[in-house]
């Protein structure tokens, strides 16, 4: 009877353990998404990143595709933020309209909307992008993404810097970038225009509507919830559902693929509920999470220009 007990003890040590792992592994991959073929060193680039970021995984030291310049931005967060700032004027462009503000997703930086450059450069938009905290060249005082809680601060941050400068300003974001926008949405009056892509409805709805969820007892997605909350330094209250009914004057586009497995497409149906303002909804049957442009690209690119423009002139 004495070794059975042992036996039985060592059982549930080990079932305790794999839990435990289980668990802690799982929130490592959601404060610490890792983009395929990409890290933060600048100067490496797989083929994997270069295939969905561009040539030198859109970095635009190494491709010297544009006339640039290196900026930082001060953060309410308490540090600086490294970013690339790219005129029209002296990247050939006449006609000069603002500026746009490009914020990446979680787990990638500022090299991962180089793509959307020449767009936004050719409607006459100078383009700033930048890294947010954690993320790129960053500096990383709490590690982890915190999914809008510090990032939007950060958002927050690089409209003050360009807000006495420019008159007419656009935002656009991807993912966590969209999403910290969106929190931040009360603060921007001073915006012209949003453009934001695949965004989330709230962290707790990400990871409840996720597919991976579905296969775990709630009990469980509980403990994951609360363990990233409490690795990550942040709560689960700074998030677009509670944002937007306080925001009313920013046009909005919510563009977001029906394919995307990553965050459903109805979080932006919600979004565009919830949003009290002006609000324009775009939902393609192709392209996955944060690719919709390399998927739908003409009629991306004409539905964004059609959208400033009736925001803008």
């Amino acid at each position: 009877m004495r070794s059975l007990g042992y036996f039985s003890l060592i059982i549930l040590f080990l079932i305790l353990g794999t839990f435990t792992f289980g668990i802690w592994s799982a929130s490592n991959q959601i404060l610490y998404p890792v983009w395929k073929g990409i890290n933060k060193d600048f100067q490496e680039c797989g083929i994997e990143g270069e295939k969905v970021w561009g040539k030198f995984c859109g970095n635009i030291r190494l491709t010297k595709e544009f006339h640039f310049r290196e900026i930082t931005i001060p953060s309410l967060n308490g540090y600086n933020l490294p970013g690339w700032f790219v005129p029209t004027r002296t990247n050939g462009i006449v006609h000069h309209k603002g500026v746009i503000l490009l914020i990446h997703g979680g787990g990638a930086d500022r090299r991962e909307l180089t793509r959307f450059i020449p767009f936004y450069l050719n409607q006459g938009f100078d383009v700033l992008s930048f890294d947010l905290s954690c993320h790129g060249e960053a500096p990383c005082f709490v590690p982890g993404l915190s999914f809008g809680h510090r990032e939007s601060r950060d958002v927050l941050s690089a409209y003050l810097y360009v807000s006495k400068k420019y008159k007419n300003i656009l935002m656009m974001g991807s993912s966590v970038g969209g999403s910290s926008i969106l929190v931040s949405l009360p603060f921007l009056k001073g915006v012209k225009a949003v453009i934001v892509e695949n965004p989330m409805l709230s962290f707790e709805k990400l990871i409840l509507d996720s597919p991976e969820s579905a296969r775990l007892p709630s009990w469980m997605v509980r403990i994951l919830f609360g363990l990233v909350m409490s690795r990550g330094k942040f709560d689960s209250l700074s998030s677009p559902e509670n944002s937007l009914p306080f925001a009313s004057s920013v046009p909005l586009f919510l563009i977001h693929s029906k394919n995307d497995s990553v965050v459903s497409y109805q979080h932006s149906e919600s979004l565009a509920r919830i949003y009290p303002g002006p609000s324009d909804v775009w939902f393609p049957d192709s392209g996955s999470h944060g690719l919709v442009w390399e998927a739908n690209q003409s009629e991306y690119e004409t539905k964004v220009r059609n959208f400033i423009r009736r925001n803008l002139d």
